[in-house]
């Protein structure tokens, strides 16, 4: 079994080297995998609209797409920065589309999200409610990116600056998971890439945290032979 975790691309109408980037690396790494999870913030902005793809995402949607075609199971685990992907966005690609979700992976009971739920700090868990997209929803898509491109200085952060602080929070974080009975923990949103283990009642529990995709060029991988690691790309 092969499985690929990445995250945290935050494409643009504007980022064609990246976008080239991430389309090289689901060429490259994931054709061969079993599963494809990107766990969220892979649009700088994102909010779905019934037949609607925002052409500018097509190279990436399209890949994406195809991998699904081929018979590998994608699943996109919604970050801050994508506002509810949509029923159409899923039924057009086949992607999966969570909040979170809790997965077996070839027996560890393993939770998978984004990560930014328990940050009460960040904006993305302000916005993302029914009247927010009730509002884009009136607006449309062209007024809506528009918008959200504005407001771009206060939504995101491309480039956030290690923190020891942030990197425990989100072991905390892990830590209370692994108490729930959960045996892997995988999750992005701090950019900062991270791979701990630690015993608890005789048995092995894995916290993998993605990274920063261009930053650190890092996202996770498990295989059969070598479990849950972290890799590099580029």
């Amino acid at each position: 079994m092969k499985l690929i975790f990445f995250s945290d691309t935050h494409l643009t109408d504007k980022s064609l080297d990246r976008m080239r980037h991430v389309k090289d690396f689901l060429g490259n790494v994931c054709e061969d995998a079993d599963k494809v999870f990107v766990l969220g913030d892979l649009f700088e902005f994102y909010h779905g609209y019934d037949g609607y793809i925002y052409p500018w995402y097509a190279d990436i949607v399209g890949p994406l797409k195809r991998l699904v075609e081929k018979g590998k199971e994608v699943c996109l685990l919604e970050g801050n920065h994508e506002f509810r992907m949509g029923a159409f966005f899923q039924s057009h690609t086949g992607i999966t589309c969570a909040q979170d979700m809790t997965i077996d992976v070839e027996g560890k009971r393993t939770y998978i999200a984004h990560g930014h739920r328990f940050d009460m700090l960040c904006l993305g868990n302000i916005l993302q409610t029914p009247a927010i997209y009730a509002v884009m929803d009136l607006f449309g898509p062209d007024l809506t990116w528009k918008i959200a491109m504005a407001m771009g200085i206060f939504l995101s952060k491309k480039k956030k600056p290690f923190s020891a602080k942030v990197m425990e929070a989100f072991r905390g974080y892990a830590r209370s998971k692994h108490n729930e009975g959960y045996d892997a923990v995988v999750l992005a949103h701090s950019h900062i890439p991270d791979h701990v283990s630690h015993v608890i009642g005789g048995k092995e529990k894995v916290y993998l945290n993605t990274g920063d995709f261009f930053e650190h060029g890092t996202y996770g991988e498990y295989t059969t032979s070598e479990g849950f690691q972290l890799r590099r790309y580029g």
